[in-house]
């Protein structure tokens, strides 16, 4: 099977509101706090809802029972965490719009860390939830199991550390029936790919652009990990052959010193005689 190539004449993605490459982003930092917001909807169509000037209302992710705050996750740091949401009636409701699939969790992710930079007009990826289970007639069941994962360029530099993707997906093989009023704890496996290769890319740095274009692409025999994995594995490694080495270079320093130490007594007590 053959790879389609990309039209000539590619736009960038994302752009900001005013149609331009967002080239003046501010980077996040590794572990930096990165906080999202998700489309409100209403409980009855699943429209999205409007303010007074007709803009989409946006509105954080229900908040952790854990942490009394809404959910939230450090830059570039993987880990596993739990999320505990209560079920009010709302959301309770909007869970089977999203479990059946009539509208999506859609959120999104500021591509800067300033402070409000979307509502100032700053670019963003989407970041969808996709929930699954099955709705009853007096609960639902759902699947509490989640991989998060976020593609962030494929590089070392501070400057450049911000969003190319972001996704959550059920993964897990059992459900917890949920009723309104319940709450029910997320169980969160979040992993962040930054060593992916790009395809179609030009393949030259260009300064007009915040980050190596191209097509950030899984590759098709191993699943890549993140920087800070490896130099973790690599420090692990080095420590675990440190302490061998040492244990071995110690024990027979001992055993030269030892019997070095036992011939010269023997020396002296033969002078001695």
């Amino acid at each position: 099977m053959s790879l389609v190539s990309l039209p000539k004449g590619n736009q960038w993605y994302p752009l900001n509101s005013k149609g331009e490459i967002p080239t003046d982003f501010k980077p996040y930092s590794t572990g930096q706090d990165v906080q999202f917001d998700c489309i409100q909807r209403n409980i009855d169509t699943g429209e999205h809802k409007f303010d007074d000037k007709h803009q989409i209302v946006y509105g954080p992710f229900p908040k952790c029972k854990e942490t009394q705050k809404p959910l939230s996750f450090k830059y570039g740091i993987n880990e596993d965490l739990n999320c505990t949401i209560q079920f009010s009636d709302e959301l309770y409701h909007l869970f089977q719009l999203y479990i059946h699939q009539d509208v999506p969790f859609s959120c999104r992710m500021a591509l800067s860390s300033e402070p409000l930079s979307i509502e100032k007009g700053g670019a963003y990826v989407p970041f969808t939830f996709n929930f699954r289970g099955e709705i009853h007639d007096a609960h639902l069941d759902i699947d509490p199991s989640m991989n998060i994962i976020f593609t962030k360029p494929s590089t070392k530099e501070p400057e450049q550390n911000t969003f190319v993707s972001a996704i959550g997906f059920g993964s897990g093989t059992n459900t917890t029936r949920t009723v309104i009023g319940d709450e029910l704890t997320l169980n969160l496996a979040v992993r962040w790919f930054d060593q992916l290769s790009q395809a179609y890319s030009k393949g030259t740095p260009d300064s007009n652009l915040p980050y190596s274009d191209g097509f950030y692409r899984l590759p098709m025999t191993s699943i890549p990990i993140s920087y800070s994995i490896v130099y973790t594995y690599v420090f692990a490694a080095s420590a675990i052959a440190s302490a061998v080495i040492f244990m071995i270079t110690y024990g027979w320093v001992m055993h030269k010193v030892k019997k070095n130490r036992y011939m010269h007594l023997d020396g002296d007590i033969g002078k001695q005689d």
